[in-house]
């Protein structure tokens, strides 16, 4: 119904978060929206949508994808935290390091992160705040505000405290920080061809046998479904015989 009422080829489930997303900004910003768009069908779209953000960053293999996803912008902030804190370090001690992204930056990170809930709405701000404590130790917290008409709420790094150690959040967020993303993009996409060529390679060796053995049952009935069978005349005057076919 979505392809024929959007006019889109090629409609795939990917198509919705574009769908949904273009009728989200539209609504948010008091545009009339076509009659076929009723609040029951955006809330199955978004729920189309959230599952299409989890298949493609989470679910499957979540930390591998990390690593070629939030975890670069994650690795960012890291080392924004570790010369914040270095002392001997010649480069100015920022007090305040904003970005301005898009949702799916957000959602990459927090996934990363092994946060995420919800896909972000306008204006969302993942806030790390990182605290010196009074023995000389380092925290790092996290806030995130996603609604325009309330307070950030605290988040917690699974495995850590709310105010998180700086040195236990740096060691729980390296499985996802990649040390060559070009590597392991490159080493990624190898492993897929290779599993590809694996599969089509078993797949074929699968499919010659099934034809195998689909025309070795095939002759074994023809002959068993044969009674008599008629044998060639010896002479030209000689009438055809007929024998017995016995099993």
């Amino acid at each position: 119904m979505i392809a024929e009422k959007t006019g889109l080829q090629h409609f795939a489930l990917s198509s919705v978060w574009m769908v949904y997303d273009t009728l989200y900004c539209e609504r948010t910003h008091n545009f009339t929206l076509p009659a076929w768009v009723t609040p029951q069908l955006m809330e199955h779209l978004n729920e189309l949508k959230e599952y299409t953000i989890n298949a493609e960053f989470g679910l499957y293999r979540r930390e591998e994808k990390s690593r070629l996803q939030g975890g670069l912008l994650l690795n960012q902030i890291v080392q924004n935290i570790i010369q914040a804190v270095n002392v001997y370090s010649p480069t100015p001690r920022l007090k305040l390091i904003m970005y301005s992204a898009h949702d799916t930056t957000i959602i990459a990170l927090q996934m990363a992160l092994n946060i995420y809930s919800l896909a972000p709405p306008y204006a969302s701000c993942h806030i790390f705040e990182l605290y010196e404590e009074d023995d000389g130790s380092f925290t790092v917290e996290m806030y995130y505000r996603n609604q325009s008409d309330s307070k950030a709420h605290l988040l917690t790094l699974p495995s850590c405290t709310n105010s998180c150690p700086l040195h236990k959040f740096i060691q729980i967020t390296s499985s996802v920080i990649p040390e060559n993303r070009e590597e392991e993009c490159r080493a990624h996409y190898g492993r897929i061809q290779i599993e590809r060529i694996v599969g089509l390679l078993v797949g074929s060796c699968l499919l010659l046998m099934l034809i195998g053995l689909c025309v070795k049952l095939s002759c074994r009935n023809k002959r068993q479904s044969l009674g008599y069978q008629q044998l060639p005349a010896t002479c030209s005057n000689q009438q055809p015989a007929t024998m017995r076919n016995w099993p």
